[in-house]
C-alpha cells in the first residue's frame, strides 16, 4: 500500500505515530503529536485505515518538479512550526530555572540565617562574656566579622537584621541595671546600623541616654548608652 503526504501512520517498531508531512531522500517525514518531524523508512510505517488523505501517492523513482516543490515547502513549513514550539519550551524551562535558582539562594540564606540565631556564635560569645563590674563599660562588636563565623549567603538586609537582634538581646540583658554603660560598636559604614541603633532607642528604650562613644577610643564608630 502506498503512502501519500496527508496519511495518518503508525510506527511499526515503536509506540506512535503521526502525519505524512512530506518525503526526503527515501525516508518518510512523519509529524508526531507534539510538532516534531521525525524521518522514517516507509517499510517502519502502516497506514492508519479510514485515514488516508486523497493527495497524490509517493513515488520513489519518479515525482513531478512541482510535486518535489511541494514537498519541499511542506517540510520547510512543518520544521519552522516545531523549531518555534522547541524554542517555546527553551524558554519556558529557562524561565523555571532561573526563578528555581532565586528560591533556592533565598532558603539557603534563609536556613543560614536561623542557624546562626540557633547557636552562639564566637563573636557572641565574645560580647558576652562574664557579667562586667557595675562601673565597667560592656563592649559589644555589632561588625559581622565579629557575630558571625561566616557571611556567605547572607544579604546585607540579613545581615543587619542579625546585627539588631544582638543590639536588642543585649538592652534586654541589661535593661534593669540602672547607671550600666554599653557601646556599641558599629563602624562608620554607611551609618545604617548606627540610625536602626538610635531609632530602636527612641521608640522602644525612651528613657536610655545615648551620645557618641569616645572619639579616641573608636572614631565615629560607636555609639555609647547609659541604662537609665
Amino acid at each position: 500500500m502506498s503512502i501519500n503526504i496527508g496519511d495518518k501512520v503508525r510506527f511499526l517498531t515503536q509506540v506512535g505515530g503521526g502525519k505524512v508531512t512530506g518525503f526526503d531522500k527515501g525516508y518518510v517525514l512523519v509529524e508526531d503529536a507534539d510538532g516534531f518531524e521525525i524521518p522514517v523508512r516507509e517499510c517502519d510505517l502502516v497506514v492508519v485505515p479510514g485515514a488516508r488523505s486523497t493527495a497524490l501517492s509517493y513515488s520513489s523513482t519518479s515525482s513531478s518538479t512541482h510535486s518535489d516543490s511541494k514537498e519541499s515547502d511542506t517540510q520547510t513549513a512543518a520544521t519552522v512550526a516545531a523549531n518555534a514550539k522547541l524554542e517555546e519550551r527553551i524558554s519556558a524551562l529557562e524561565t523555571l530555572v532561573q526563578k528555581l535558582t532565586r528560591r533556592i539562594d533565598e532558603l539557603e540564606s534563609a536556613a543560614q540565617l536561623r542557624a546562626h540565631a540557633r547557636a552562639p556564635q564566637s563573636g557572641e560569645n565574645n560580647n558576652k562574656a562574664a557579667t562586667p563590674g557595675k562601673n565597667q563599660i560592656v563592649e559589644v562588636d555589632l561588625h559581622a566579622e565579629a557575630l558571625l563565623t561566616s557571611t556567605q549567603g547572607l544579604s546585607p538586609a540579613d545581615i543587619k537584621d542579625y546585627q539588631m537582634k544582638i543590639f536588642r538581646e543585649t538592652m534586654e540583658q541589661y535593661k534593669k541595671d540602672r547607671g550600666r554603660r554599653i557601646v556599641f560598636i558599629h563602624g562608620n559604614g554607611d551609618g545604617v546600623l548606627r540610625k536602626a541603633i538610635l531609632t530602636e532607642l527612641k521608640y522602644s528604650y525612651k528613657t536610655c541616654r545615648h551620645q557618641d562613644a569616645s572619639f579616641l577610643e573608636y572614631g565615629f564608630g560607636a555609639t555609647m548608652v547609659t541604662i537609665a
